[in-house]
């Protein structure tokens, strides 16, 4: 989706705007959920990625095309089991989750609140996770950010080889690391060691964004509530 303005150098703000301005044109709704599904396609699943992508999704967020909360449940399922082969990648989205994970009133208050929580669910199938038939969006929202918590810890925990001494010995979530295939002759022992380093790092990020977001009195309130219903 953003190929095109990438090979033209468009500033990723200009093209947001222009984006969002076509959408309204064409009478479509934003935040949007397609879109949002378009722009993380483009980042987890097209070869040869450029960082670029990820300032186009920023700013789409920034000016509201697509929803922070849905973009991240989108990126939690594809970039944490590639975190150690692509520890980049992982640390920008430990980077959005730190800035967009509190939900905005706005957002909350919106017209697509309803659509963009039940996209979260089926998307992260937390309804069938929890055994809570309910969709109220307010109940969504809490099992929502329960759920980065969760897969934050577990990841973390997996990375730090203590995932086993749980009694399930096994994250509910998909957090096991999916390797990829790397050519040495390619890849270099200093580009490794970068990334290595990189992804203990992220290690220690992941485990003060989980600080910040218990010290944080809208998602301290949602993980107390998450405490007394789950």
């Amino acid at each position: 989706m953003t190929k095109t303005a990438q090979t033209n150098g468009t500033d990723a703000l200009i093209w947001s705007i222009a984006v969002k301005k076509m959408l309204s044109d064409n009478g479509v709704l934003t935040p949007s959920t397609e879109v949002a599904e378009l722009l993380v396609n483009d980042i987890c699943w097209s070869s040869n990625v450029s960082p670029m992508a990820w300032k186009y999704l920023e700013k789409a967020l920034v000016v509201g095309i697509v929803s922070p909360l849905f973009v991240l449940a989108l990126l939690s399922e594809s970039v944490i089991p590639r975190r150690r082969s692509q520890p980049a990648a992982y640390r920008l989205y430990l980077e959005l989750l730190r800035r967009h994970v509190v939900p905005l009133a706005s957002e909350v208050n919106g017209p697509m609140y309803r659509k963009i929580m039940e996209s979260i669910d089926d998307v992260l199938h937390l309804s069938q996770r929890f055994s809570i038939l309910s969709k109220e969006p307010g109940l969504l929202l809490v099992e929502f950010v329960f759920a980065i918590v969760w897969q934050l810890l577990d990841a973390s925990l997996d990375d730090e080889g203590l995932l086993e001494l749980v009694p399930e010995k096994k994250s509910t979530w998909s957090i096991k690391p999916q390797e990829m295939e790397i050519d040495d002759h390619i890849v270099g022992e200093k580009k490794m060691d970068r990334s290595d380093r990189l992804y203990k790092t992220n290690i220690t990020l992941a485990i003060e964004i989980m600080g910040e977001l218990y010290r944080n009195k809208v998602t301290s309130r949602i993980l107390y509530l998450a405490r007394l219903n789950m």
